[in-house]
């Protein structure tokens, strides 16, 4: 699962992406309980690590000061 617009890295192997709900990233989302048209996936070394419907959300599990642009 790829990113459809943009990409933040961290440490530790961190990836951030926002991408569009559609496809195989609706039904993944859908299943994680996040709707919408887009969302924020968070992976650690390529480990499915979770969607996220808002900023805010994301916030609560990754501290948004260590994310660089790829």
């Amino acid at each position: 699962m790829g990113s459809d617009r943009g990409e933040l890295v961290g440490p530790r192997g961190l990836r951030v992406a926002a991408v569009r709900l559609a496809g195989a990233h609706q039904a993944w989302a859908d299943f994680a309980g996040v709707a919408g048209e887009s969302a924020f996936l968070v992976t650690r070394n390529g480990a499915f690590v979770g969607y996220f419907a808002s900023v805010e959300d994301l916030a609560r599990v990754v501290d948004l000061a260590e994310l660089r642009a790829r």
